[in-house]
């Protein structure tokens, strides 16, 4: 016998896996099933639809990212009352990093469910966009609320530990800056855009230069992240030389 209960439409679905599955991963009894699939389709393996028309999940991955957002900033708003703009953008953005977006969806399974080409699978960041198509996907078939509750719940009290993290600081570039001001030390990027020949898709590597000497190199999807990873690297060198 199931462990779940199902509403009447369960029943009648012809996809009673998929059902079972959205229900499991979100909480939520889905209604529209196709916009869950939609949301696990990368664009390597766009689905045809009516009018010739090709979707996968761009389109909900933008309509997610900016509901996380704005639920995340509303938590951090009510649960640090009297911490002031700078805490509360910083805390946001470690919290919707692509990293922790993307290790967040391994933990859920995401990965089993991501319908791509096979040279894509595995590529970095792929997991946390399809983690926030989901949310938009969710958003688009149950609405604001019932969303704000799915992120919440099953993304943020799950997987998130707040009060470590806001005691975390990961802002590597700016703690390399204030180091080199700090010593009086001459420190700049050298950054570069680069196409990849195996996904077609641009990236960054960034070099950290201090005193005309590299100190630490990383790449990245967007040049921030690039910067992150090789101040990272550098501040790992200068400590390593303590």
């Amino acid at each position: 016998m199931s462990r779940y209960i199902y509403p009447l439409r369960y029943y009648l679905s012809k996809d009673k896996e998929y059902y079972k599955l959205i229900y499991q991963l979100v909480g939520l009894y889905p209604s529209n099933l196709q916009v869950y699939k939609i949301a696990f389709t990368h664009k390597s393996a766009a689905r045809h639809m009516e009018h010739n028309k090709r979707l996968n999940n761009e389109r909900l991955e933008f309509l997610g990212d900016a509901i996380l957002a704005a639920v995340i900033a509303d938590s951090l708003f009510t649960r640090f009352p009297y911490k002031r703009e700078g805490f509360l953008t910083k805390l946001r953005a470690r919290i919707v990093s692509r990293e922790r977006l993307n290790k967040i969806a391994l933990e859920m399974g995401l990965q089993n469910y991501i319908i791509a080409q096979n040279k894509i699978i595995g590529t970095k960041n792929i997991y946390g966009n399809a983690l926030e198509a989901l949310i938009g996907a969710v958003y688009v078939d149950k609405g604001f609320e019932k969303t704000k509750k799915f992120i919440v719940e099953r993304l943020i009290n799950t997987y998130i530990d707040l009060e470590k993290l806001s005691c975390t600081n990961s802002d590597y570039k700016s703690q390399l800056i204030e180091w080199a001001q700090k010593n009086k030390y001459d420190l700049y990027f050298s950054d570069e855009e680069i196409e990849s020949t195996e996904t077609c898709k641009q990236y960054f590597t960034s070099q950290v230069i201090i005193n005309e000497d590299p100190l630490g190199v990383g790449k990245g999807f967007s040049k921030k992240e690039a910067q992150q990873k090789a101040s990272r690297q550098a501040l790992h060198c200068i400590s390593e030389k303590k």
